[in-house]
């Protein structure tokens, strides 16, 4: 996958091939009997997205089924809100300045090479040397899939005679929007757009690399013949195929990402004129000239409500898959020995501070907070609720405990499981967060604190005071002694991580 959009652009060739090559492991003889997992994650999806988190706009019962009949984490937040890093750092339990992956992997990532397959465990690796079947289906984004010994290579070219274009253009030929000419298509095919986002979409291509972003409509292609809906089709398949024995099978939805289309009836699922937008638009410089802020100026409050509610109805429409998964694992009586997880890479804005998507600077809880549910029949106990602050680190550790394995040494994090249990167990306070080799933040109960050399900036929030963080107050001398203690307690977690930019930091944060 070459760049970070290309996924719902270029798109699937491989999503409409059905279950063709199975999951497969050449460590260890197959095992059964043993616990199954589940990995169901999204890309880019707000915290606040599922209805049981306080969505007020759609409802996501299955997304919140996984929560009431286990558990639901209200902390939880990304290492890096990219795609890449994120998605490193779920399967190897370590910060992406250890794992190396600290931009996204592809074109348009200034060289960022793809994760190695043996220079870090993965949970998948560890579990087929054990002996569990492995596949993953959908939005990878580390490189080649079919460099990991634990999986089978699978290609994403839009081109492949067998693969998803193919399988579109048979059941909806492109030849019948022939006559369409508008600009900012998907998958080839119209999109429908309002006057606000049409006005955007030209000058809006014209300012950037990331014009793209700014397709927001309603698509022609039927949720039935959608990628993502073929993605489903296919793990349903793998299920279906390794019943019989123990596996840990991934499905990786793009939505709610960009491109922001979606068909009806999710598209008009959201009243625009409902959508309430929270944060002051008038933000720092290093977010202003983002394009994020740029296209929401652009597009104006009704193009970036629109976008919300298209944003809101894509979440739905996955919120249907996860139902699908979780209907068919029953109906294969394997609901009861398998760990599900439902989580995302990390945040989008989802129209807050008048932006559209995620590509600004600034850490905002929108985008670093993330949705996390976890259940397992036996193991968790229905309606927990996890309060502490857990990370992407943690996902590894978690899962390789629960099947009886431990984790890897080195690793950043650690296994949920106490937490999950209710059992008294040492557990750090704070969330860590970096962008790239040279921007890190600290998030605490109350404060969240960012250093930053590139671009050259700090920030303090207090978000008991200011939860949606609109005043940065990290300019203000009555809170430099604050500043100091978040700085300090920045450096500490730095250390102890072994973090590379901690030479780059003062000691004392007003010499910055």
């Amino acid at each position: 996958m070459a760049s970070h959009h290309i996924n719902r652009r270029e798109l699937l060739s491989a999503a409409a091939a059905g279950t063709a090559g199975a999951a497969r492991c050449f460590s260890a003889p197959a095992v059964k009997n043993r616990p199954n997992v589940l990995f169901l994650m999204t890309d880019e999806q707000h915290h606040r997205s599922l209805s049981l988190t306080g969505n007020p706009y759609i409802q996501t019962p299955n997304m919140d089924r996984i929560a009431r009949e286990g558990a639901l984490f209200t902390n939880a937040t990304c290492v890096t809100p990219f795609c890449s890093p994120s998605r490193a750092t779920m399967i190897t339990g370590v910060y992406p300045h250890r794992h190396g992956i600290v931009q996204n992997v592809g074109a348009r990532a200034r060289g960022q090479e793809p994760l190695a397959p043996n220079a870090f465990p993965s949970t998948e690796m560890t579990l087929s040397g054990r002996g569990y079947s492995t596949a993953f289906r959908g939005k990878w984004h580390l490189g080649e899939l079919g460099d990991f010994p634990c999986y089978e290579s699978f290609s994403y070219a839009s081109k492949s005679p067998d693969g998803y274009a193919e399988f579109l253009e048979q059941r909806l030929p492109a030849a019948m929007f022939a006559k369409d000419k508008d600009p900012g298509r998907y998958l080839d095919r119209p999109v429908e757009k309002i006057p606000a986002i049409r006005n955007a979409w030209e000058p809006f291509q014209k300012a950037g690399n990331l014009g793209y972003i700014a397709t927001i409509g309603r698509t022609v292609i039927p949720p039935e013949l959608l990628p993502e809906t073929q993605i489903t089709n296919q793990v349903l398949g793998l299920m279906e195929q390794n019943r019989d024995r123990s596996f840990m099978i991934t499905a990786s939805w793009h939505p709610p990402h960009d491109l922001w289309v979606i068909p009806e009836p999710y598209y008009s699922m959201v009243d625009r004129k409902g959508i309430r937008l929270t944060g002051s638009t008038n933000l720092e410089a290093w977010d202003a000239r983002g394009p994020s802020k740029q296209l929401g100026e652009l597009a104006g409050e009704e193009g970036i409500r629109e976008y919300t509610a298209i944003y809101h109805g894509m979440v739905k429409y996955i919120d249907d898959q996860v139902g699908r998964v979780l209907k068919k694992l029953e109906e294969l009586g394997l609901a009861e020995n398998t760990l599900v997880v439902f989580t995302t890479d990390h945040g989008d804005m989802a129209g807050a501070h008048g932006c559209i998507g995620k590509s600004i600077f600034s850490f905002f809880d929108d985008l670093v907070r993330i949705p996390l549910c976890m259940r397992f029949p036996g193991k968790i106990k229905p309606g927990t609720v996890v309060r502490n602050p857990v990370s992407q680190i943690d996902y590894m550790p978690t899962i390789l405990d629960y099947m009886g394995l431990p984790a890897p040494e080195k690793v950043h994090g650690s296994s949920m499981r106490p937490l999950i249990e209710g059992r008294q167990t040492k557990w750090r306070d704070y969330a860590f967060c970096q962008r790239g080799p040279a921007a890190r933040m600290i998030r605490t109960e109350r404060y969240k604190y960012v250093f930053s050399r590139t671009p050259r900036a700090t920030a303090l929030y207090d978000l008991q005071e200011d939860p949606h963080e609109d005043r940065n107050l990290a300019r203000t001398p009555a809170h430099a002694s604050t500043i100091r203690m978040m700085h300090k307690r920045l450096m500490d977690v730095m250390e102890r991580d072994g973090d590379p930019f901690l030479a780059q930091l003062p000691k004392d944060p007003a010499q910055a």
